[in-house]
């Protein structure tokens, strides 16, 4: 809570400082107050470090401009944007720690043109400390309300409207639309938001005539279920349940999402038979989701760009170029990052992470699940009748292996693993002048990438935020992989075994 206070302190302060930077100073919410939304997902502690951030947002002295907190309750990441750029707050922030444990928490900011980026972050995190600080001089702690809720200027409930404009959006995709009150009135849809902020999909979808009754976790609690844990719909066990919840009721599709719906996952049938009877569910995720979204774009946007984390296959890349006529920029790791790139990219229409992570242009360029399962759940709408949505990308390669090993670094430390990093990259790289079988990526932006002769590729990169080096093998097959990739490389790791964790790759 006190460091949620001195955040509070420190994000009024910034706005304040950058008044008139965009369209946020417009305050078309109707008072001359700068109001800042709070948002939170439903960990149980996420209240509490509310009310801390909007009292000591509100504690800040705006002069001719009094700072005003709202508190909108449970609601998703990609909600509070959608909240700034609407006009009902200048700024916005949610208290989430999305897929992470559910003992973590954070921050997300908003203004008017967006997330914050890491210049913006490191403003605010001087202005924290210099706020906790002075806290610690005074020897006090800030006031708290402890349990007994929020105390700020008002309690909003802005979650309705966010439902509304997805709605919206779904009207305007299913294309025909013989019923445009019901325009899902022929869909069997299983939503498994696993007690997390995007619970509120289910409704949104009976509301437009799908049967969700085979739906799943549908209610907001920061406890989560206990088959699945936090949510996230790279989880295998959530997978898993998502499929036998399909199988279970005939669904058409399976949605999942993480802690605050800023990420999607789906599972669709492999097989319908004349009957409508689905069988064989798979998940589509990775580059299966990837490629799926960007047929949608290959119709409305021909030539369009693509813009992907550096981890997405050799597959895809032949996919969304040679038969779809797309355009694909592999760039760094981080959703921030593709989403910048996708930005200053002519043409551009989607940026995507494997991990799900997705933003449109048309949306604003915020990632957000819910906004992604429009998009596929409309495909599915106007496809009907037509087979599996699967069928769609049937020419897209896959690899029967492909696996990620993560290697750590022993003391833990970020400095460990950059030395080690970057020794094992010159190293790899010399390397591929002499392996027949390897052919070194010249163009890939993130580590290093090398491209197997057979098909496929392996890559090592570092993780943007811990201790940790990713390799990444995809091969036609483990035989292939151990003596052509997996063993070449665990004789490189093997240099530095003094300091790192080679389990991963051992077993």
């Amino acid at each position: 809570p006190f460091a949620s206070h001195c955040f509070g302190v420190a994000f009024a302060r910034w706005l304040l400082q950058h008044e008139g930077d965009d369209d946020a100073s417009n305050h078309k919410h109707g008072t001359n107050a700068l109001t800042i939304c709070i948002g939170r997902d439903p960990r149980i502690h996420g209240e509490r470090l509310a009310d801390a951030f909007a009292r000591g947002a509100e504690s800040v002295d705006g002069v001719t401009k009094p700072v005003r907190v709202l508190y909108t309750g449970v609601t998703t990441t990609p909600s509070m944007y959608e909240f700034c750029r609407a006009g009902k707050c200048d700024a916005a922030i949610i208290i989430t720690a999305s897929h992470l444990p559910e003992d973590k928490n954070g921050i997300k900011f908003f203004s008017g043109s967006g997330g914050l980026d890491k210049e913006d972050i490191d403003e605010l995190i001087v202005l924290a400390q210099e706020e906790a600080t002075e806290w610690y001089n005074t020897g006090i702690m800030p006031p708290s309300s402890g349990n007994a809720g929020v105390l700020c200027s008002e309690l909003v409930n802005f979650l309705p409207y966010y439902k509304q404009t997805l709605k919206q959006a779904i009207g305007r995709e299913v294309d025909p639309n013989p019923n445009p009150a019901k325009p899902l009135s022929n869909l069997n849809i299983v939503v498994n938001p696993g007690n997390g902020s995007g619970s509120f999909f289910s409704d949104l979808l009976r509301e437009l005539g799908a049967n969700v009754a085979g739906s799943l976790h549908l209610t907001p609690d920061g406890t989560f279920p206990d088959t699945i844990g936090v949510p996230n719909p790279e989880k295998k066990a959530m997978v898993e349940e998502t499929m036998r919840a399909c199988e279970a009721s005939n669904a058409d599709i399976g949605v999942m999402f993480d802690t605050d719906a800023d990420r999607s996952g789906f599972v669709l049938p492999r097989s319908i038979d004349a009957n409508g009877v689905c069988s064989s569910y798979e998940p589509l995720n990775k580059n299966r989701l990837i490629a799926l979204l960007s047929v949608i774009f290959s119709s409305s946007t021909p030539g369009a760009t693509v813009v992907t984390d550096s981890t997405t296959s050799e597959g895809l890349n032949t996919f969304l170029e040679k038969k779809l006529g797309l355009k694909h920029f592999r760039y760094l790791r981080g959703y921030a990052n593709v989403i910048n790139k996708a930005k200053e990219l002519q043409g551009s229409e989607m940026a995507i992470e494997t991990s799900g992570h997705c933003a449109l242009r048309e949306n604003g360029w915020i990632d957000d699940g819910t906004f992604t399962a429009v998009k596929i759940i409309a495909l599915l709408a106007n496809s009907k009748g037509k087979g599996s949505l699967l069928d769609l990308i049937s020419e897209l390669e896959e690899m029967p292996f492909d696996e990620e090993f993560r290697v750590k670094a022993t003391d833990g430390s970020l400095e460990t693993t950059t030395a080690v990093f970057e020794s094992v990259s010159k190293s790899l790289k010399e390397k591929c002048n002499a392996e027949d079988q390897w052919t070194l990526d010249e163009d890939n932006l993130e580590g290093v990438r090398v491209r197997l002769s057979s098909g496929g590729f392996f890559m090592i990169r570092q993780s943007l935020h811990d201790p940790v080096i990713s390799l990444q093998v995809e091969s036609v097959s483990e035989e292939y992989a151990r003596p052509v990739a997996l063993s070449p490389l665990f004789k490189l790791f093997s240099e530095h075994a003094s300091v790192l964790d080679l389990s991963a790759i051992e077993k």
